[in-house]
């Protein structure tokens, strides 16, 4: 069972959303909110080709010193240019979960397992490192969440209506539509809710099919 999709509506055609602040553990970040304001030159844009999170300088950093203050257990070591930990005990008792909140109160939450990859052992000890990037240079101005956010998520791309819309779901277990979805529209969106549904398994079937297609050729 899913909970309610949590709908946001697009600005551009390549998926920007309203990205207002990032809580760590529930403690709301201190990050001045026009990292995240909307422009030609700044936006945040879910992007399913890209594998990580990146996140502007100006939120990237104080998100990075909240979730290494939050952690227990855990010993910080820099890998690469990677933030990354030496691990003694499981990621659920050692790491905060990590909020994004966007406009029309839809949010996602990403558990360490979420966000965190393994990245094989150090000095006897497991260490994992933060699927969190900044922003590339060429890429400045713009917070990208790709495929790391959405793990463990079902994403519906609603074409008619311009949306986008997310549920969590144990994505290891078959998805039963005439039970999983209760969907609540957002920013005056209408529609019964038996349409909805209708519109939701026609998409994500379609998503099923593209998939699969360019799996195989």
């Amino acid at each position: 069972m899913t909970q309610d999709v949590s709908w946001f509506t697009p600005r551009k055609s390549y998926y920007a959303i309203n990205l207002e602040s990032i809580a760590v553990n529930g403690q709301i970040l201190p990050v001045d909110p026009a990292a995240f304001r909307t422009s030609d030159d700044r936006v945040t844009v879910v992007d399913t080709g890209t594998t990580l999170a990146y996140f502007v300088e100006e939120a990237y950093e104080p998100l990075v010193r909240a979730i290494t203050s939050a952690s227990n257990f855990v010993s910080p070591i820099i890998s690469g240019k990677s933030q990354c930990y030496l691990i003694y005990t499981s990621l659920g008792k050692s790491f905060p979960s990590v909020t994004l909140n966007f406009a029309a109160a839809a949010s996602i939450t990403l558990t360490p397992q979420d966000y965190l990859l393994y990245s094989g052992s150090h000095v006897g000890a497991a260490m994992w490192c933060l699927g969190f990037k900044k922003t590339r240079e060429a890429s400045r101005g713009f917070t990208v969440l790709g495929d790391l956010v959405l793990r463990d998520k079902i994403v519906v791309y609603d074409l008619a209506r311009q949306q986008l819309g997310w549920a969590n779901y144990n994505c290891s277990s078959p998805v039963n539509f005439s039970t999983a979805f209760h969907p609540t529209h957002r920013n005056g969106s209408s529609g019964s809710s038996g349409d909805t549904l209708i519109k939701l398994l026609k998409t994500v079937t379609l998503l099923l099919l593209m998939h699969l297609f360019n799996l195989y050729m």
